[in-house]
């Protein structure tokens, strides 16, 4: 994942995946084999409600207040609950702790049920 709004050129918000049989950033890019595996894959995202705009994120804002909204109503676990939250987001509150002790190496907690 990439934010980047201090280098010369558009301000960008993007996620690319690479791997061991191809890269997707828009599109798969990889060998016949890889390409076996993500053809079933359905990348397709969701139509929004009516009136609810992508917004910022690479137009994750829209969906993410979707789900949350969807999840009160019906009741159901959201696709990116506090567990999953903390498990992206605190290895970077870490890795600039780390940074301020001069890299000193860290252990990252882990969160589970």
């Amino acid at each position: 994942m990439m934010v980047s709004s201090d280098t010369p050129g558009p301000y960008a918000e993007d996620g690319r995946v690479r791997g061991q049989l191809g890269s997707y950033y828009g599109s798969y890019q990889g060998s016949a084999e890889g390409k076996k595996l993500v053809d079933p894959l359905n990348l397709k995202k969701p139509a929004l409600p009516p009136g609810v705009q992508p917004g910022g994120h690479g137009g994750s804002h829209g969906y993410l207040g979707n789900d949350f909204v969807e999840c009160i109503l019906r009741g159901r676990k959201p696709v990116v609950d506090i567990i999953a939250a903390l498990n992206m987001t605190v290895p970077g509150y870490y890795a600039h702790l780390s940074a301020m002790k001069d890299g000193e190496t860290m252990k990252i907690p882990q969160y589970a049920l």
